[in-house]
């Protein structure tokens, strides 16, 4: 059996993103995931285990979690027909969001990879691991040329964000303009429990809000400046 993918076009682009794997391909892929995720999770513990410092637990937790999500018990099963409609009708469903799944920890990746408390001092054998994880990654969905592209300047708009708190806002704002405007949630600086971050054109968002906005373009939601360094 085939999975079929075709890439998103958001940017007008006529080129075809189409990956095509067997069951078995996909399945042995999943058990190596699970693997590299195991080990890499066995590292940060060890690296704690020496660390008397910063505690950088909540970072890894969120990176473990993210990665965990494309190990979904609803994998389908190994069955030794098939070809039974029952199990074609299963597999055409649930592979395609095994994918969908894969492709979710890869962009999230290229995200956390820019976080300075992975590469610091006493991480460095997590930090290899978790770089071999995204690369077995980019190689298995066969990433396309300009989905890296994509992912570069996305990873560049993340490394530009400021804490709001630390910033000087350059747009003139009212107390209407407080609330973050791709959630409408009101008055994001006093919602300690949402860090809030300023772009380089002034403007000011959830930090999870605005991350999961570069996905689809780097660039400020109000003015559209471009956000990538």
């Amino acid at each position: 059996m085939y999975i079929h993918r075709t890439s998103d076009n958001r940017r007008g682009d006529d080129d075809q993103w189409v990956l095509k794997k067997r069951y078995s391909e996909l399945e042995a892929f999943r058990r190596l995931l699970f693997k590299r995720i195991e080990d890499w999770e066995y590292t940060v513990r060890r690296e704690f285990a020496r660390k008397t410092a910063v505690d950088r637990r909540k970072t890894f937790a969120v990176i473990s979690n993210a990665m965990r999500r494309a190990i979904s018990p609803s994998f389908p099963k190994k069955h030794i027909r098939s070809d039974k409609p029952a199990v074609i009708k299963e597999r055409v469903v649930r592979l395609p969001n095994f994918v969908r799944r894969l492709l979710g920890v890869y962009t999230d990746l290229a995200v956390y990879k820019t976080n300075s408390q992975l590469q610091a001092d006493g991480f460095a054998t997590s930090w290899a691991q978790l770089c071999k994880i995204f690369s077995e990654l980019e190689t298995f969905l066969e990433i396309p040329q300009p989905q890296k592209d994509a992912e570069v300047q996305r990873q560049s708009a993340v490394l530009a964000l400021r804490d709001f708190n630390d910033s000087i806002s350059t747009v003139e704002e009212d107390a209407n303009e407080q609330a973050c405007s791709i959630c409408l949630n009101e008055d994001p600086v006093a919602d300690e429990a949402r860090p809030v971050v300023a772009l380089p054109c002034g403007h000011h968002f959830h930090e999870d809000c605005v991350i999961d906005w570069f996905s689809t373009s780097p660039t400020c939601p109000l003015c559209r400046r471009s956000s990538h360094l």
